[in-house]
């Protein structure tokens, strides 16, 4: 082997190692970043709220444009959610904002089983992120403002 194909090799590999880092990097960088961030008002399309159907009802859907100004009550509850652990209960209901640029941010609704508390599990598309909790009054008094039905099963304590 020349000096050349030599040099050449360990260019290559140097080269290599570069992409590898940096690959592996970018998702710990990503992971950084905070979805709950991205619920800002300008950012958000609309958002689809859906309870799920049981037993003889039939469930809840709306639709509502992002900028209807109380999707932003809604946002800022979300954004101002605390970490709340493990939850094992299927999502009672979903909220879906639909972003301007097109992407989904999730908020599955958790039952409820604390008087003061309610779970949210939030994606990023259909990503599971993490679960966090807000005050179950203030969530309440957020969805009931856009129109969603109080007696729903998906709110019983």
């Amino acid at each position: 082997m020349s000096k050349e194909d030599l040099e050449m090799g360990a260019l290559n590999r140097i080269m290599t190692l570069v992409i590898v880092v940096f690959v592996l990097c970018v998702p710990t960088v990503a992971a950084g970043a905070d979805i709950r961030d991205a619920l800002q008002p300008q950012t958000i399309a609309g958002v689809r709220i859906n309870l799920l159907p049981r037993g003889a009802q039939l469930g809840f859907e709306s639709e509502i444009p992002g900028d209807d100004p109380r999707v932003e009550a809604l946002a800022a509850l979300i954004r101002e959610a605390v970490p709340g652990g493990g939850h094992k209960c299927p999502n009672s209901g979903a909220l879906r904002f639909r972003m301007e640029d097109g992407t989904v941010i999730g908020v599955g609704l958790l039952p409820s089983h604390t008087g003061g508390g309610y779970g949210l599990r939030l994606y990023d598309g259909d990503r599971f992120v993490a679960v966090y909790r807000v005050e179950r009054a203030a969530l309440l008094t957020a969805l009931e403002d856009l129109g969603v039905p109080m007696d729903d099963p998906a709110f019983k304590e």
